[in-house]
């Protein structure tokens, strides 16, 4: 059906009919709602009051703004409509509480809807079904939330959501516009994580973009990413940990020989800029300790060679900056990794030497 106030035309679809007209341009950036909007613009809906019970033990002190929204809200949710008018709703709705689930589901039925009526081939509600331009629209919407809402998790769930169908379809086929979206959204990614570098949200939402399309470029440059991160601040364990799951493509699969190597050679070489950084290390041993698990031939013992010349000239180096020094400075992490290095020699003479540094 199709119900017109003042000049805006709103597209409604009510127990699965689907309205046969053409998607408005420009509707859903039409001026956003006020709560003083919804009586003339809802003016065929009855408010639906929030049900607490006839004695709600402790009930909420909503603003008049909230118990109009989402009484209104509840209007449309009961008649099942689907339209622009409802997709304003929602956007009103989840400005005065953007962890409603509820709302943001509405919202991603209203947006398959209303793509529907620009393309007649896709049922009203196919997963998937959402028109380019109502995502671009959408994503930019949710960045504004996501603003004051940096660890919302609805947020980044409706992004995923929104770019989740495009982005599995052209899994590893390389589609230019995919992968320019992708770029886009790891940019705001990024932005995020400007903000806040341990973001595990963001975090998140970064490695499902790479591991969703398994693209070998967008690895490249990811890998790239972390290396800028690790350079600006070497004690950045989520671009560490980032750097792991980017080498690893995502995959619980150890690297081949080449490729620990190259690893090995890149924390070494992280580790000497400062020994007492603590990441670099670890990422170290975790990736000497995964070979020892898979291989312990040849490549392990190339390994554990490079790791304990590396570390014996930088122990020397300490040393000698130590000297005449009233209080030598410790060096507990390069130790501790040292020490893991002598075990996995697995001779005697390595384990004595690591038991000692140990006790």
């Amino acid at each position: 059906g199709r119900n017109s106030e003042n000049g805006q035309t709103y597209y409604v679809d009510v127990g699965g009919r689907r309205a046969s007209t053409k998607l408005r341009s420009g509707g859903v950036r039409a001026k956003a709602m006020d709560p003083s909007d919804l009586p003339t613009v809802f003016h065929d809906l009855t408010p639906v009051p929030q049900d607490d019970g006839p004695h709600p033990v402790c009930a909420i002190a909503y603003s008049d703004d909230f118990v109009r929204a989402y009484d209104y809200l509840r209007a449309a949710l009961r008649s099942d409509e689907l339209s622009e008018r409802s997709l304003r709703l929602t956007a009103l709705c989840l400005k005065l509480n953007p962890a409603n689930y509820t709302v943001w589901h509405y919202r991603r039925r209203i947006l398959s809807a209303l793509s529907s009526l620009e393309d007649e081939r896709k049922p009203i509600d196919e997963e998937g079904a959402f028109d380019p331009k109502l995502v671009e629209f959408d994503l930019a919407m949710a960045a504004k939330l996501g603003g004051g809402n940096p660890k919302n998790y609805q947020i980044w769930y409706h992004r995923r959501a929104l770019l989740e169908p495009s982005f599995e379809k052209a899994a590893a086929k390389e589609d230019g516009d995919v992968m320019k979206a992708a770029r886009v959204e790891l940019s705001y990614v990024g932005t995020v994580l400007r903000e806040d570098s341990k973001n595990y949200h963001a975090w998140s939402h970064r490695q499902w973009i790479n591991r969703t399309l398994d693209s070998p470029p967008l690895w490249s440059e990811e890998k790239e990413y972390t290396h800028t991160l690790i350079s600006e601040d070497p004690r950045n364990n989520s671009a560490w940990n980032q750097r792991w799951f980017v080498t690893h493509s995502g995959m619980h699969v150890p690297l081949d020989a080449d490729g620990a190597l190259s690893e090995c050679q890149y924390a070494l070489k992280a580790a000497a800029l400062d020994p007492h950084n603590e990441s670099p290390w670890r990422y170290l041993i975790g990736l000497v300790k995964e070979q020892d698990k898979v291989d312990g031939g040849r490549v392990l013992a190339d390994l554990v060679e490079l790791c304990q010349r590396e570390i014996v000239t930088m122990k020397n180096r300490l040393e000698k900056d130590n000297k005449g020094m009233t209080k030598p400075v410790a060096c507990p992490n390069m130790l501790a990794a040292y020490a893991d290095i002598l075990e996995m020699q697995k001779s005697k003479r390595s384990l004595v030497e690591a038991s000692a540094i140990v006790h």
